[in-house]
């Protein structure tokens, strides 16, 4: 398994691998956009370029983006369906010409529609995103479930695959802090090992490609997604020890979303656990507890051609 972090493009694109190698990164996710608002901003060729050799350099791999927080590929209301949809299409494009893995997205919520209606327009948005775009995967989040949130179970994941007729691009990104609120304890290795057994059976592990680790600051089954440093929330450095060492899971990049995410010091701490649990060391000492979350930077690209 491969670690890296969510981090910040501020300033310039091509900046991220720098600030991902000062921390200990050894993949990468960025946001690709605002996460908070739709306006695209479209940075230079050259930076892209630049952006594209010095990952290639720094061997950070794979690359992928988060996409907006405001995407509802669910939504009843057709100007944020539309919105939505062509947040996605942007963000995949992004990783199609930065030559990145995917864009992972949450899907959304229901509102006030049944499950048929809503996976109806979650499967047109998603084939409307894969039919515009080259070759970046969009990889489904799982979400914690509450209230109408689309992607709560496998169950919905696989659903949604199959309407999609298991389509080569579209794949699932599981965060182990939504694993946790959902419902399912992962705090041990027979733990960890039942839910991919679940997940198997369900959805497929063919499907897994990605996952964001973050410790749980709210108990399991709770339904809130509140994300923790490693180690020092709920699910705790043994459930963590488990994910980092299960069979199933050593072919794929993992990469922290934990509080201080933009900051250099609580990254490379977060890091360095991981790694030390990977390489069967222990922990030299808790982590210190982190602030504040940090201020995000817009990205955006273009496309060749």
């Amino acid at each position: 398994m491969k670690f890296g972090a969510h981090v910040s493009i501020r300033a310039a694109i091509h900046l991220a691998i720098d600030r991902a190698q000062a921390i200990g990164c050894e993949c990468l996710q960025i946001f690709v956009g605002s996460p908070r608002q739709w306006r695209e901003i479209v940075y230079s060729d050259a930076d892209l370029d630049r952006f594209v050799e010095k990952r290639r350099a720094a061997k950070l791999d794979p690359l992928v983006a988060h996409t907006a927080y405001l995407i509802n590929l669910g939504a009843q209301d057709m100007e944020l369906f539309h919105k939505s949809t062509g947040a996605l299409v942007y963000a995949l494009r992004a990783m199609d010409r930065l030559d990145g893995l995917g864009a992972i997205t949450h899907l959304g919520s229901r509102g006030t529609q049944s499950w048929p209606q809503a996976l109806a327009r979650v499967a047109a948005a998603l084939t409307v995103a894969l039919e515009a775009t080259d070759r970046a995967m969009i990889l489904m989040e799982h979400s914690v479930g509450a209230g109408g949130q689309i992607g709560g179970t496998f169950e919905e994941l696989a659903e949604i695959l199959d309407r999609l007729d298991h389509h080569p691009r579209l794949g699932v990104c599981l965060d182990s802090c939504h694993l946790f609120a959902s419902g399912w304890d992962i705090r041990t290795a027979t733990g960890v090992d039942a839910t991919l057994r679940a997940f198997d059976r369900t959805v497929g592990l063919r499907h897994l490609r990605a996952l964001h680790l973050n410790d749980s600051k709210t108990a399991l089954g709770s339904k809130v997604d509140r994300h923790e440093n490693i180690g020092e929330g709920r699910i705790g450095v043994e459930g963590f020890r488990a994910l980092v060492h299960h069979p199933k899971l050593a072919r794929l990049g993992a990469f922290i979303e934990t509080p201080h995410f933009e900051e250099d010091v609580p990254d490379r701490r977060n890091l360095e656990l991981l790694k030390r649990l990977r390489e069967g060391r222990p922990p030299q000492r808790r982590l210190g507890s982190a602030g504040g979350v940090s201020r995000r930077k817009r990205f955006s690209s273009r496309r060749r051609g």
